[in-house]
């Protein structure tokens, strides 16, 4: 039996927590090759954004298509996309490929530092042309609010109802991220494209600043798609994947020094 293949679309962590080095290392933890389409460098560390460099929109679809055209790629995951051009040269080529399996959508807006990772501008575009191809979106609490124009999520009930209201505007299944929310316990909420719910409780792991949990948590789920595994099966695997990865967060004196730990997936 050959391995399962998956794509990440994604920008570059040179930190390695988040971005394509962390779905490519829940990919190969969780038994399938990655594939990689670099979007754009980023100049980070767990806490900080100093830089972002797009990559050429057809630098983009170019190792978007070579891959699809050589492998035979189980799942697709995009993270953080950035640009008007860059969305519509991944939704173009996408469209040419005639890719037809599962496509999961981190829609990387907000890093959990604050800084914005999408301009504006591009979030209509990503809208119009990404989610109409998405089998499951997985947005965090303020990616949530962005995509619905809401003001507040403050209790397990209003992220079922945001992923509710996600899955009506889009069509898709939508796993609504609850990792922000106060309290002991980590909730997230899956709707599924029938609208039907179901959710996780995790106690909350204390005294760890993560950065990179959307990142490995999409990526598992494509693994597992990947991997034949149903939706939920593979939401489910993929979250306990990603906590045993906050569990085993490695700890520098220098990266604490910023107040910030960075996550080891495997």
């Amino acid at each position: 039996m050959s391995q399962p293949v998956i794509i990440s679309i994604a920008g570059s962590d040179c930190s390695a927590g988040a971005g394509l080095q962390a779905d490519m290392k829940a990919a190969l933890s969780l038994g399938c090759y990655p594939l990689t389409a670099l979007t754009c460098a980023v100049s980070e560390v767990p806490g900080i954004v100093e830089e972002i460099i797009p990559m050429p929109a057809s630098f983009v679809a170019g190792q978007l298509a070579l891959c699809l055209k050589h492998y035979p790629v189980g799942a697709i995951k995009t993270g953080m996309l950035y640009s008007c051009d860059i969305v519509r040269a991944v939704a173009e080529q996408l469209e040419r490929s005639n890719y037809q399996g599962a496509l999961i959508v981190d829609p990387v807006m907000i890093a959990t530092a604050g800084e914005s990772l999408m301009q504006r501008e591009a979030i209509d575009i990503y809208e119009q042309m990404i989610m109409p191809r998405c089998s499951i979106l997985t947005p965090n609490i303020d990616e949530a609010l962005a995509l619905l124009g809401w003001e507040s999520i403050t209790s397990v009930d209003e992220l079922s109802a945001a992923a509710q209201a996600l899955q009506e505007k889009y069509n898709c299944a939508v796993l609504a991220k609850g990792g922000h929310l106060e309290g002991e316990h980590c909730s997230d909420v899956l709707c599924n494209a029938d609208g039907s719910i179901r959710s996780w409780s995790h106690p909350r792991v204390n005294n760890v600043s993560t950065h990179g949990t959307g990142c490995t948590l999409s990526a598992a789920i494509a693994a597992g798609l990947a991997k034949g595994e149903t939706l939920e099966t593979a939401v489910e695997h993929a979250l306990h994947y990603t906590e045993q990865a906050i569990l085993g967060t490695i700890k520098w004196e220098k990266v604490q020094a910023l107040g910030c730990d960075a996550l080891r997936s495997s």
